[in-house]
């Protein structure tokens, strides 16, 4: 799977001339589909070609190599979305599955497209998954391929009620201790899912019995609380990690597309000298690095002008407003691509999401004024 990190150095490419190719392509989980991949991913290339810039070209070595890496690579995919970004001016070539679903696609540009490859892995984060019971704890971390144990914890057991006596009140004292035991497991589970929470803020997942995971969240502090995407039932004393991964998902689908949702509520909801919410309000606010947070409308391609002169974008077939702009201006196959790849350089976060009634919006670091669109 491809990593954040290497999103991040995919983003600082840049090739001289419209000549990265960057495809997305499914894998289908039927071995049976697999003799139209390399077919597929040629009509995606050719598509990309009719729509992309009279200077873009298809190298026919990069179209080999990815060839290549679906003939080779295909059986290691299955069910998943492969990126593939391929360009040999900068001696490039990266090939890997993605997690989610991500719809198929081609562009050519002169740095890799990153869009589906950004949302798929907001959608899909690392997280922490919690399975408990009143004796047994396990804290997993969950991240691309990789599912590891960060904490185990078992606790003391006491005797069984089958010998309590004819009167009860034995019966009465072991049940007290084992609910005394059962919170003192909970205050200690609590404590190893606060030493094992991190900067990054990953979601959490809880996952046992109904009863015992409902008196388990009553006592989460608000520290804890705060980071909780959902929970599953499952029986403890039979599940593995890779069926915590399978339960977990689903949760985290929902919890992603719930954050998507209330962002844009929010977004909508603020006042205007603190939020823009149209294209032409973002592109003024990048030109003045005023954007924090970008949200931006998922699978929309908006065509465009970027000038390494002013350093402005604009939509439409206009181009920008500098005295030579043909020597300058530069198309691009993605607006709302460029705008996230400037966003983030200046340090700011972006957000896409699946409905909203705007193509992008932006939290402003400070208000930008008509002045700063010129």
């Amino acid at each position: 799977m491809i990593t954040k990190v290497q999103a991040s150095r995919l983003r600082s490419l840049r090739a001289s001339s419209p000549s990265v190719l960057s495809v997305y392509l499914r894998v289908p989980l039927d071995l049976a589909g697999h003799r139209g991949l390399a077919t597929r991913a040629r009509e995606l290339l050719k598509s990309a070609a009719d729509t992309a810039p009279g200077t873009a070209h298809l190298r026919a070595a990069d179209i080999e190599r990815v060839g290549r890496a679906i003939a080779e690579r295909a059986h290691d995919w299955l069910g998943h979305t492969a990126a593939m970004f391929a360009c040999a001016e900068l001696d490039l070539f990266v090939a890997e599955p993605l997690p989610g679903d991500v719809p198929e696609g081609a562009v050519i540009g002169s740095r890799p497209y990153l869009r589906p490859l950004l949302s798929a892995l907001q959608r899909n984060p690392a997280y922490r998954a919690a399975i408990i019971d009143t004796r047994h704890a396990w804290i997993f971390a969950i991240a691309d391929d990789s599912i590891d144990t960060l904490a185990e914890r078992t606790g003391p057991g006491v005797p069984s009620q089958g010998f309590s006596g004819w009167s009860g009140l034995e019966g009465y004292r072991i049940q007290q201790r084992i609910m005394h035991l059962a919170r003192q497991h909970f205050r200690d589970t609590i404590s190893m899912l606060v030493r094992t929470t991190d900067s990054d803020g990953r979601p959490l997942v809880i996952g046992g019995h109904e009863s015992d995971v409902n008196q388990f969240l009553s006592r989460l502090p608000r520290g804890v609380s705060q980071s909780l995407a959902g929970t599953f039932s499952v029986d403890i004393h039979t599940v593995t990690p890779a069926r915590v991964r399978e339960l977990a998902t689903p949760v985290i689908v929902r919890w992603a597309e719930a954050c998507e949702a209330k962002l844009v509520a929010d977004v909508l909801s603020e006042q205007q000298d603190t939020v823009t919410r149209d294209l032409a309000g973002c592109l003024a606010a990048v030109k003045s690095r005023a954007v924090g947070h970008l949200i931006a409308r998922d699978e929309l391609t908006v065509p465009g002008f970027a000038c390494d002169a002013c350093g402005g974008l604009t939509a439409g077939q206009d181009g920008c407003d500098c005295a030579d702009p043909a020597a300058a201006c530069r198309a691009v196959p993605d607006l709302l691509d460029e705008l996230a790849n400037r966003v983030l350089d200046d340090g700011g976060r972006v957000t896409y999401v699946r409905s909203a009634p705007f193509q992008a919006a932006a939290r402003l670091r400070f208000p930008v004024t008509a002045s700063a669109t010129g």
